[in-house]
């Protein structure tokens, strides 16, 4: 990816490759990174620049190419969870099983239905199959909404596209979570997406989080790449800072 955007008072001049499982774009409010998100899955149209997945151009404005979100291998989850309200938890899950892998009025497989079952089980959302949006809380739409995502990814491989598995785009998906859940979830997602060799981009301000997937980091501010690399590399003096603050506490 490098393009260049001007959004608001941000002139975002991004400049990076994927090449790990996971990677986290790290930084503050404010500084581009769900812009940088909705670039790669084709919500926002850079104002120059390419973005190329694999083998595949997704943007070039030099030449007028732009592939539409839902022709992208990619997958994605907003902020606030966005779920069809006339649904129920297990329709909004399975919605997006396999569109990209096989034709229109084909089946769900055996395998996409076991894929299903383990990753709502994952989210902790299996006993919430039969309710529909409105009565789950905030924490757990905002799982239904990224299992969701994870289960189209996932199920998206083999999609023709000649570029491997489809990119998992994450905004801030533990957000809204306790403490307890997030570490369990981000364990066992991070496990599963490996298994099923599903490339990551999340987005984060959580250093903790960044520390506990153990993932590349990629680090905005102000629009602009600052650093990328292992997760000690690039956080490892704002997470001693961080944790002097900790430990000096109330006088």
């Amino acid at each position: 990816m490098s393009i260049k955007h001007q959004v608001g008072a941000i002139s975002l001049d991004a400049s990076f490759a994927l090449t790990k499982p996971w990677t986290v774009l790290f930084g503050p409010s404010g500084s581009g990174k769900t812009t940088v998100l909705r670039a790669i899955a084709g919500f926002v149209r850079p104002d120059s620049g390419s973005i190329v997945r694999g083998e595949s151009v997704l943007v070039d404005r030099a030449s007028g190419v732009f592939v539409p979100p839902h022709l992208r291998p990619v997958r994605t989850t907003a902020q606030t969870a966005r779920l069809f309200p006339n649904m129920t938890v297990h329709s909004n899950v399975i919605y997006g099983v396999g569109r990209s892998a096989r034709p229109e009025n084909a089946g769900t497989t055996v395998d996409e239905i076991k894929i299903v079952d383990e990753i709502m089980s994952l989210f902790r959302i299996q006993q919430l199959t039969d309710r529909r949006p409105h009565q789950l809380s905030g924490g757990e739409r905002q799982r239904v909404s990224v299992a969701r995502a994870v289960v189209s990814a996932i199920t998206c491989q083999g999609a023709g596209q000649g570029d491997g598995a489809a990119l998992l785009l994450l905004d801030e998906p533990f957000s809204g979570l306790d403490y307890a859940m997030r570490d369990q979830l981000v364990d066992g997602l991070r496990e599963c997406l490996m298994r099923w060799k599903t490339p990551v981009l999340s987005v984060t301000h959580d250093v903790g989080e960044a520390f506990q997937l153990g993932a590349e980091v990629i680090r905005i501010a102000e629009g602009k790449i600052v650093q990328q690399g292992p997760v000690v590399d690039v956080l490892g003096e704002e997470r001693l800072r961080l944790m002097s603050q900790l430990r000096v506490g109330p006088s």
